[in-house]
């Protein structure tokens, strides 16, 4: 018995979100972070790296899931959406296993299997499965996209369990060796361990990849039917006429919208066919997406497209301060590294939560005023984080998951805004080409942190990249995108 079309989309969405589950471990990198550069530090190269420096491998991530999003949407163009996203993912879980040489080897050499890899790897697997989860349920972008990407932000509540509890399950302390008032782990029992756990979880990545693709697939692919609908003619008598009725899928791809058109008997007959059932589809996706369908390089053209792109840059360095340096941030003032890795962890579950509320959000209301109230919100909190070091650990606590369910709307805001801005039929394009932004993002992040740190400390970043929100918050003031009854999208 068929499965309907609702529980199928379902389904979809399950096996997006098994998949963004291990894309999503790179927010384990917080976690990650402290037992990785101390590694380093005494077993490979260089012996002097310090957090701030070892930022270089999130960005590099970061940088190369810009890179390669794009491609990914060109390479599901041949091969499929199953395909592309088991390429994807198994390139990120090799970047992972090959880490377990890399690590000890040298800091550069994590820096490429880690960093580049990794997100080469998450780049191609990500916009895959919400592509295919939106295309089943087309009326719920916002909820689904956010359903999907909640699974990349709640990676690390447990992975960053299983790091911790492998690694330091004793729950040592970094020891009294200082640098710029950071602490490092040198206990042979926490760091002999580093190695062997990237085999560990490149084993579970490939494990939850491979049932996760299984579910993923496209609605069915458009039917077209001739039939004969009778109807008058002049004298009164009555003779059949040729009608097409298409049973449409607004998703398609223009290769194969073209497959649609019924052979004729000449090239002129073909050619009025052939732009009346294109102009059929189109008019059937502009309904359904409330916008015209754009293609790369007509988005690449529209003013939109680069207000976006911007917010998305002006977000994200603040995603990769945070994320990177959290931890290192909180062991400036707790000794309690079971109870960091717990923070880390409880902010996955804020991090994955918020990506579903936020995209409810802009179901509910719009794409613009959710977007307003991260900005606000994101600037607010990162301006007055500081006051955690002076009222304990679990002001910290509260802060990180506020931060975390905060800048994770990012993740479904901007599939969403792509999504009805430039319409369905070529969004993993668009997506890609809007994710370049990470491209930046990446290492001007990288470089304001490892340059400017040790000058204005951890208060003067704060404020840096608070204030790298609140232009994005100013930017949407800009932003003037309406849908078919003139609202904001």
């Amino acid at each position: 018995m068929a499965i309907p079309d609702r529980w199928r989309g379902y389904l979809v969405i399950v096996g997006g979100v098994l998949v963004h589950l291990t894309l999503g471990t790179v927010y384990t990198f917080g976690n990650l972070n402290p037992y990785l550069t101390s590694y380093i530090r005494k077993y490979s190269s260089p012996s002097d790296l310090q957090y701030a420096e070892s930022v270089w491998i999130f960005s590099m991530s970061a940088m190369g899931q810009g890179l390669s999003m794009f491609l990914g949407g060109i390479i599901n163009r041949f091969i499929g959406p199953r395909l592309t996203t088991l390429l994807g993912s198994l390139l990120m879980s090799a970047g992972v296993l090959l880490t377990f040489i890399a690590v000890q080897h040298s800091f550069i050499a994590v820096v490429f299997t880690y960093g580049l890899m990794f997100g080469l790897g998450v780049g191609i697997a990500y916009a895959i499965p919400i592509a295919c989860a939106m295309k089943w349920l087309p009326q719920k972008k916002g909820l689904v996209s956010g359903c999907v990407v909640a699974g990349f932000g709640g990676g690390a509540f447990i992975f960053d369990q299983v790091q911790t509890a492998y690694i330091n399950h004793n729950n040592l302390k970094p020891q009294a060796e200082e640098v710029g008032g950071e602490s490092y782990f040198t206990q042979p029992e926490v760091l002999d361990k580093v190695p062997k756990m990237f085999l560990i979880l490149g084993a579970c990545y490939i494990v939850m990849q491979v049932i996760g693709i299984l579910f993923i697939s496209d609605p069915p692919p458009v039917e077209v039917r001739t039939t004969y609908v009778p109807h008058p003619k002049g004298n009164g008598s009555e003779e059949p006429e040729d009608v097409m009725d298409v049973t449409l899928n607004p998703d398609r791809e223009d290769s194969e919208t073209k497959a649609l058109i019924p052979a004729t008997n000449s090239d002129e007959e073909g050619r009025l066919e052939q732009r009346e059932t294109t102009k059929i589809l189109e008019q059937a996706v502009v309904k359904d997406d409330e916008h015209a369908v754009l293609n790369p390089k007509q988005v690449l053209k529209h003013r939109a497209f680069y207000i976006l792109w911007f917010i998305f840059l002006f977000n994200g360095q603040g995603v990769v301060f945070f994320s990177s340096l959290y931890k290192a941030y909180g062991q400036t003032f707790i000794q309690d590294d079971v109870f960091l890795a717990t923070v880390g962890a409880f902010a996955a579950v804020f991090n994955a939560g918020g990506r579903i509320a936020w995209g409810h959000l802009a179901d509910r209301f719009s794409f613009k005023i959710s977007m307003m109230c991260l900005c606000a919100l994101f600037t607010a909190l990162l301006l007055t984080i500081g006051l955690t070091s002076m009222a304990g650990k679990w002001l910290f606590f509260i802060y990180v998951c506020l931060i975390f369910g905060t800048f994770s709307g990012n993740f479904s805001l901007f599939p969403v805004a792509t999504a009805r801005s430039f319409g369905q039929l070529h969004y993993p394009l668009n997506y890609g080409l809007l994710f370049t932004s990470q491209v930046i993002t990446a290492p001007v992040g990288a470089i304001l942190t490892s340059q400017l740190k040790s000058i204005i400390g951890w208060y003067g970043m704060f404020f840096v990249v608070s204030g790298f929100s609140f232009s994005s918050f100013i930017l949407m003031f800009v932003f003037k995108v309406k849908n078919s009854k003139g609202k904001d999208i």
